[in-house]
Parts: structure tokens; sequence; C-alpha cells
């Protein structure tokens, strides 16, 4: 008999499609408990597995301040919270915006007490405040931190932007701010308060003066901390994020403001992200929508919003130099000091993320 007769060969089976689950709405974390109590943390499904880089949270300053030690009925005390448990357990603050502060600062998470508290004091010191969208005002130092957050900012920095706003708007003092979380997040807050709001004499200046005053004295305080820098820098950022709430007379001068001082400071550091996104809500409320809509570009745009705002051959650099103060403390050499600093802390964080991430896989 001949050779058997061959199959044909089968079908290949069917690749199953991969299954991919529902996406379901995040879980609500409660960001308070009794007693002043954090619940464990869900983190997002991409950075489960990846232990927290602690190098990144700094252990100086709030880290063993007044506010990572005290026992909860201890720190109501300090704060000022007692008999306010609509403040002591955070109901103030917006569920939406916790939750943002909450997943972003996942990297911190054994000083999350630290922060809790750091909400409860800026949301007890903000109380009754509204911003102009009707907003609880403190729903912007929240999303200021979340914004640092971002950016893998330290404790001491993260704290600092849920407080920043305290000593310029409420009855909050850096002392107060030093003694709950420490010398050095009292020094970021501090440069980045308006020097209008810190002087009596200074409230007798007209709006032009007080912002030279103000503008000046930023720029200074920015030169002895890259943290303020950075602070102020996500703070106008949220402030740019809201700004079509203002009227068009501010619009029109907070956006100039942004683009000659804030677009070329992000840039100095080398933080694109927080430029790009400045340069762009500001080109959007300094052109005409029927501009806008042109295929000229963003950064066209933006060169020309330079040259409307400092005049031609002028930048952030010429005020710099022509600046008696500014230059005598060689303010350009710290801000590109400032920016090699930035750039370790971005590589640093980008390295042990990867390695972290190639670990899990």
């Amino acid at each position: 008999p001949g050779p058997p007769a061959r199959r044909p060969p089968a079908a290949p089976a069917a690749v199953a499609a991969p299954r991919v689950a529902a996406r379901r709405a995040p879980r609500p974390v409660a960001l308070f408990g009794p007693g002043g109590s954090r619940p464990q943390q869900q983190l997002p499904d991409d950075q489960r597995g990846r232990p927290p880089p602690s190098q990144w949270a700094a252990a100086d300053g709030a880290a063993s301040s007044a506010a990572a030690t005290l026992s909860a009925s201890e720190w109501l005390e300090l704060a000022s919270l007692q008999g306010r448990p609509d403040l002591a357990d955070g109901a103030r603050v917006p569920g939406e915006a916790l939750e943002g502060l909450t997943r972003a600062t996942w990297y911190l998470e054994g000083h999350s007490l630290v922060v809790q508290r750091a909400v409860q004091l800026a949301a007890a010191a903000h109380a009754g405040q509204a911003r102009k969208n009707g907003e609880p005002f403190i729903v912007h130092p929240v999303e200021t931190s979340t914004i640092l957050a971002g950016l893998k900012m330290d404790l001491d920095t993260i704290v600092a932007g849920l407080l920043h706003d305290t000593v310029e708007d409420t009855d909050l003092t850096l002392h107060d701010i030093a003694r709950c979380f420490g010398p050095s997040v009292a020094s970021i807050v501090e440069g980045d308060t308006k020097r209008s709001k810190l002087g009596v004499t200074a409230a007798a200046l007209d709006e032009a003066t007080k912002r030279s005053l103000n503008h000046r004295a930023m720029l200074v305080a920015m030169g002895e901390d890259w943290r303020i820098v950075v602070v102020k820098l996500a703070d106008r950022l949220h402030n740019m994020r809201t700004l079509r709430h203002m009227p068009r007379h501010k619009q029109v001068r907070i956006a100039r403001e942004t683009t000659q001082i804030f677009v070329p400071l992000a840039q100095k550091l080398g933080i694109e992200a927080l430029e790009y996104e400045l340069l762009r809500l500001s080109v959007q409320f300094l052109f005409p929508q029927q501009l806008l809509r042109v295929p000229y570009g963003l950064e066209l745009l933006g060169h020309w919003a330079r040259l409307q705002c400092w005049g031609l051959g002028q930048s952030l650099d010429d005020y710099l130099c022509r600046d008696q103060v500014l230059s005598e403390l060689d303010l350009p050499l710290k801000l590109d000091s400032h920016r090699q600093t930035w750039l370790q802390h971005s590589r640093q964080w980008d390295a042990a993320a990867s390695a972290a991430s190639a670990s899990s896989s």
C-alpha cells in the first residue's frame, strides 16, 4: 500500500483579542479620616508595583516638623482647628480637587499625613473665600500643588504650594507656617508672597509701582531657592487656566505679564511643559480668535507677543542686566544654576521611573 494520505494542515487557531478591562471611574479616596488618620491609598494601575522613590521626598523641613510628629489632638490644637470639624476633616475641600492631589502625590506616600495637614490648615485659613468662578478659594492652592506633584517636587515644595497664598490673603503668618511645617516651607512661601502684602508702607504705592516692586522682589527671592521659581510657575499656570473668568482688561494685563516674565523663566529652567502651556494660554488672550486660526504657529505668535511686551531687541535678560539690584546679585547666573538643578532632578526621576518599570515587567 502506498503512503498514508497527508492530512491538510489544521487552520490556525484564532488569536483571541486581548481583554480590555472596562474603564472604571476612580473610587473616591478619602483624604481625611477620623482623628486625622489617612486610609490606605489605592494607586493607579500604572503606578502599582513601583516603590515610591523616597529620595525625592525631602527628609528636611516638613518631614520632621510638628505636622509630621504631633498626635491628632495636638495638631488640632496647634493649628487652631479645635471645634471646627468641618475644616479638620477636609469637608470644605471639593472632592474632585482632593482626588487629583491624592493621586498625584502617590510618590510621597510616606509623608501623606503632612500633606493632609497642610490641606487642613490651608482650608481653615481660606474658609469663606471664593474665586471669580465661584469655586472655594482652596481649590487654587490644591490645584497648584497638584501641578507641582506632576513635576515630582519634594515634600516642602508641595506643602508650600498649598500654603502659598495664606500670608497674602489670610491671617496666617510666616511664623505660624514655620511653627507647623518648619522654616524651609516658610522660606518658600515668603519667596512667593508679594512684597506689597508684607509691608505697610507698600500699601500706599500705586499699582504700577507695586507690580514693579513685586517683580523685583520675586526675582530676588527666586535667586535664593529654585523651588520658589517652580511654585511661582505652577501658581501662574493655574491662574492662566482659569483666566477666562476675569475681566478683559485683567486678562490682557496678566497674559502680557506671563509672556514677559513667566514664560522666559520656565524656559530658563528648562521646564518645557510649563513653558509651552503658559505661552499657549497667553497667546489665546493676547490675540483675537481670527488670528489664532491662521497657521502661523504658536512659537511665532509667542515671539510676536514678546516683541509687543518688551519692545524690539529687549527681553527678560536685558531687564535683569539693566536693573542694578538684580545685576549686582548675579541673578542670571543663579537662574542658570537653577536650570542645572532642575535638569538633574528631572533626569534622576526619569532614570528611577525607567528602572522601576523594567523591574516590574
